[in-house]
């Protein structure tokens, strides 16, 4: 009997701590499945009405709100391309390129105190091994998490934005944007950092569009080819080609013809140049204005006035016949110089052509005065 008044009691605290440890681990798993839909429908909220404010040009509102999104989730879909393009309708990005820092071989780094560490992760950032100081960085960082935390802090946040940097020089933008919004996590980014991030977001949105869209992909490619990075000029040179293309099927030649003049502007292709050229003038004759019709008469042809004119045909045969006709013959007299009219034979002109309606002269008798 003692001893089921003491194992009862044990057996009840062990099912309730059981229990509780149930209901503990239950709690938390549903705290954070709670967690993660509330920060899902918060970042849907804010990416859509971001959307909004992009449309409705609130660029400066749209800003914040997807920036606020990636904060929440930094891998949300669409949320890096709609943020460049609110960050290129408030200020056009104009990077100077810096060249790239070699790193320098460096000495084998002291591990046996946290001190050593340090210095050691300072020795390969001076050198220009980013990679390497924040290996020692996150070593030091894992092993005392309070040790020289704000020192550890910025050495780690430049020397994210120094490697973001350098890929994005290499051409290795994703890798770049990632390592740049790491480093902006420990404090906000310098405005040279700021403008080739968003120049690198901008140029993977156009570079999106590329073979899919060319229409938006030459929009796009044209205004990053300014700053003339990342082959962008070459690619705008290809989506303006192809951009001509769907303007020629749709016989807009003249609208082509921008587009190519913008393709050989950045390429040369001697292939494309006749293609080229026939558009040109297809655009020339579409444009050329139309001819006025003129008024023109013919011999022959019965004029406005209303009056006819003489046509010869070539097989009509004149002859002439003689016809009495009058003239005057002096005489002497006492009064003075007389004169008698008498008949002389002249010529009379006759047409044996085909009767046409034209007007045929007919002789008429003249008398000379005295």
């Amino acid at each position: 009997m003692w001893l089921w008044l003491v194992v009862i009691p044990i057996l009840v605290f062990v099912v309730w701590g059981l229990a509780a440890v149930m209901g503990y681990v239950a709690g938390q798993d549903k705290r954070q499945a709670d967690q993660v839909q509330s920060i899902a429908q918060i970042s849907k909220e804010q990416f859509d009405l971001g959307i909004e404010d992009l449309l409705a040009g609130d660029f400066e509102f749209a800003k914040q709100r997807f920036e606020y999104v990636l904060s929440l989730d930094p891998q949300y879909p669409g949320a890096a391309e709609l943020l460049g393009q609110a960050m290129e309708a408030l200020q056009q990005p104009t990077p100077t390129p810096s060249p790239i820092v070699s790193p320098t071989p460096s000495a084998t780094p002291d591990l046996t105190s946290y001190d050593s560490v340090f210095q050691s992760a300072q020795a390969v950032f001076n050198g220009g091994d980013w990679s390497a100081a924040l290996d020692l960085l996150l070593l030091l960082r894992g092993e005392a998490p309070e040790f020289k935390l704000v020192e550890v802090n910025q050495l780690m946040q430049t020397a994210l934005r120094n490697r973001g940097m350098d890929k994005l020089f290499q051409g290795r933008l994703e890798e770049g944007i990632y390592d740049l919004y790491l480093a902006e996590r420990f404090g906000p980014l310098d405005t040279q950092a700021s403008s080739w991030r968003r120049s690198a977001e901008f140029f993977m949105l156009a570079n999106s569009y590329f073979g899919l869209d060319w229409p938006l992909s030459t929009e796009y490619f044209g205004q990053i080819c300014v700053a003339n990075i990342w082959a962008a000029c070459t690619k705008y040179a290809q989506s303006a080609r192809e951009f001509g293309h769907l303007l020629v099927a749709e016989e807009a030649y003249c609208r082509a013809v921008l587009q190519y003049e913008q393709f050989f502007l950045h390429l040369e292709d001697q292939a494309f140049a006749p293609t080229a050229t026939k558009v040109a003038e297809a655009c020339l004759t579409a444009t050329a204005p139309t001819p006025t019709p003129t008024e023109t008469t013919t011999p022959g042809t019965e004029t406005p006035e209303g009056t006819l004119t003489n046509t010869p045909t070539p097989s009509a045969t004149p002859s002439s016949t003689p016809s009495p006709s009058i003239s005057a013959t002096p005489t002497s007299t006492s009064l003075g110089p007389t004169y008698t009219l008498t008949p002389t034979p002249t010529p009379t002109q006759t047409d044996t052509r085909t009767p046409s309606p034209t007007s045929t002269p007919t002789p008429s008798s003249t008398a000379t005065p005295t």
